[in-house]
């Protein structure tokens, strides 16, 4: 018999009754199962990507019908990408032509499909916070950096070290956030990617675990450029490798360098990289202008 997933964005007595009245016609055929977003459960590590719902992998289902997606269709073309991953069909296919959303859980599902380096992350909504957090604290351990999904270039990050600091961050924050194992960073560089090619280099400060949220030690300091030759050639090809792989030409990547083992992780991709606006002290204007240049054949 043939298992099919109906995934809602929220239970209703009308979506009750198609399901069963899909059951009792299907002439044994195929089971249907009614589920909402809000039970998906992400589980996302480097070449391991898994979407279950109510402990069940997607990958398991011969058919997900998406009856109604509501203010989770964002996340379609990331969960599409997935079903097509591990050959699922689902209705309807013009959810690959939403695009895929830059959110972090979406991105972070792009690149460990790929085997792009990053930290262990587990993602669900905030309805399920509290009853899945156990979860993941039993695989990454205390700490554990929460980051919130449309964040860009490393705000509302924090770092919980206790179930109640799970507490703390759900009351005071109706965000959605991906949740990722701890990395203790050596070194943190931003690769500025123009095209094919790492165009600037920049040295990151360390960073602030001391409270809840985390920000940057030196939050005024001048920006520190490096010579590009002073990265490893595998950081730089991880940094061009997640670009790609999001399908973006312009890009900031942050890279972290870990202590002790000395693994590189790709921390965060920004689409729309922030630059110093001044060319006397940063080369990110020159390497910008140079760019355009190429890109329009002078």
């Amino acid at each position: 018999m043939k298992n099919i997933l109906v995934l809602v964005d929220k239970i209703s007595s009308s979506k009750k009754k198609l399901v069963r009245f899909l059951n009792k016609n299907s002439n044994g055929v195929y089971k249907s199962q009614l589920f909402t977003f809000s039970d998906l459960f992400f589980e996302i590590k480097t070449g391991k990507v898994k979407i279950k719902v109510k402990g069940k992998d997607l990958s398991t289902y011969d058919l997900v019908f998406v009856r109604r997606a509501g203010k989770y269709v964002r996340f379609m073309g990331a969960i599409s990408k997935y079903l097509d991953y591990k050959k699922v069909d689902f209705v309807d296919p013009a959810f690959r032509e939403i695009g895929m959303s830059m959110d972090k859980t979406s991105s972070a599902i792009r690149l460990a499909i790929k085997k792009v380096p990053i930290p262990d992350s587990y993602f669900f909504f905030n309805e399920s916070v509290l009853n899945l957090a156990p979860k993941i604290i039993k695989d990454l351990g205390f700490p554990i950096i929460a980051k919130a999904i449309l964040s860009q270039r490393n705000q509302q990050i924090y770092i919980l070290r206790s179930i109640e600091d799970f507490k703390k961050l759900i009351k005071f924050s109706k965000k959605e956030f991906i949740f990722q194992k701890f990395i203790d960073i050596d070194h943190e560089y931003r690769l500025l990617i123009m095209g094919d090619k790492v165009s600037v280099l920049e040295q990151k400060s360390l960073r602030n675990y001391n409270k809840l949220k985390v920000e940057y030690m030196d939050l005024t300091g001048p920006s520190v450029f490096l010579n590009l030759n002073e990265l490893s050639s595998i950081t730089n090809k991880i940094a061009l490798k997640a670009v790609k792989t999001l399908g973006l030409d312009v890009a900031g990547v942050d890279m972290a360098i870990e202590k002790v083992t000395g693994k590189n992780y790709l921390i965060e991709v920004n689409k729309g990289p922030g630059i110093v606006p001044d060319a006397k002290t940063s080369p990110e204007l020159k390497a910008f202008s140079d760019y355009l240049n190429e890109r329009v054949g002078n």
